[in-house]
């Protein structure tokens, strides 16, 4: 009788255990996978028509020439003597 009464304590306290577990709100600290791409579908069936053919209007084409031909050359080292500005003495 004495073990059935342990018994029947131990379920009784593993029973309280599990049912009174705090349901915390979890929140991802990352964005979810997917979401960018969840985000372009859902953009493209609000307005499906925001990529069309039609040329783009507001830039000058020769200074978008002028700037695609300086990005395609990349940096230029000026290496013509000048000192290194990115050194600073300490006085």
């Amino acid at each position: 009788m004495k073990n059935l009464i342990v018994y029947t304590a131990i379920l009784g306290i593993m029973l309280q255990a599990g049912c009174s577990v705090l349901q915390v709100q979890h929140e991802e600290s990352t964005v979810p996978f997917g979401s960018s791409t969840k985000f372009a579908i859902s953009q493209q069936i609000l307005n499906p028509e925001a990529g069309g053919n039609a040329p783009v209007v507001g830039l000058d084409g020769r200074y978008a020439e002028t700037i695609t031909k300086k990005y395609h050359e990349g940096p230029k080292n000026k290496t013509s003597g000048a000192k290194d500005k990115s050194i600073i003495k300490a006085k």
